[in-house]
């Protein structure tokens, strides 16, 4: 499985990363790449929340929290995809407070699926350019609410 690692500095405490993250059926306000978002289990987030997310022009994705560790770490299972270059993926979100802000260490794995493996450098060129649209977008995101604040 193809995998890749992205780590920023966020100007922003752990725990206005933590809320943007935890915040996980409105990822389609700060991940550029997500048109519709919302969670389709109950209860509050914790292992086992699971979601619907939608992308531009096409495709969607049903995710699950594998591990959810308070101002830590995020672990998102993609387990469900439609017409995407992959069958599943797992983003590793894991934070701590650096220099007064965060480090954001985010883990990506995923596994192509025939499309995805006739395409294989155009694949992982989009894997990487998405989902590091998406982390910036979870450091822009928690940077205006800690200037908000």
């Amino acid at each position: 499985m193809p995998d890749f690692t992205i780590i920023l500095q966020i100007d922003a405490p752990v725990e206005n990363v933590w809320e943007v993250l935890h915040d996980f059926g409105d990822i389609q306000r700060w991940s550029p790449g997500v048109t519709d978002s919302e969670l389709t289990s109950d209860g509050p987030v914790a292992e086992g929340s699971t979601r619907h997310c939608d992308f531009a022009p096409f495709g969607s994705v049903k995710e699950r929290v594998d591990r959810h560790e308070p101002n830590k770490r995020l672990t998102v299972n993609l387990y469900e995809t439609f017409k995407l270059p992959i069958s599943g993926g797992v983003a590793d979100f894991n934070i701590a407070p650096q220099s007064g802000g965060t480090e954001l260490t985010l883990h990506y794995t995923y596994t192509p699926n025939l499309l995805g493996r006739l395409a294989k450098g155009y694949t992982d060129k989009q894997m990487r350019k998405g989902i590091g649209a998406m982390a910036r977008g979870l450091q822009q995101e928690s940077e205006h609410i800690a200037t908000a604040a």
